[in-house]
């Protein structure tokens, strides 16, 4: 089997978020509801299309990583903006900064 062109390669970005909320909220719970919260504004084919991962969560500086696909970088923005609510908490996720290498976020 041949390997894939460059040009038909996914390009992965990677967007650091932090989460803004006056409660903790589990590692687990987080990852949960973002990626629950994603699915129900982009819906199941939006998911896919964007290829949603979630990277990691540090629960004390409140900041995660969440990967996507460079074509649907826009809309996975849009999606994590308009949450209001994790977990019956009112939380707001606030994107700093979206990168290719997963290393430039650091």
């Amino acid at each position: 089997m041949k390997a894939l062109l460059p040009t038909l390669k996914e390009n992965p970005r990677y967007i650091l978020f932090k989460l803004i909320s006056r409660k903790d909220i589990k590692t687990d719970d987080v990852k949960r509801e973002v990626l629950f919260e994603c699915r129900k504004y982009l819906g199941e084919l939006g998911v896919s299309k964007a290829n949603l991962k979630f990277i990691k969560y540090n629960s004390a500086e409140k900041q995660g990583i969440l990967k996507t696909n460079s074509k649907m970088l826009e809309e996975t923005k849009m999606s994590l903006i308009l949450i209001q609510r994790l977990k019956n908490i009112k939380a707001k996720i606030e994107i700093n900064k979206v990168s290719g290498m997963i290393k430039k976020l650091a």
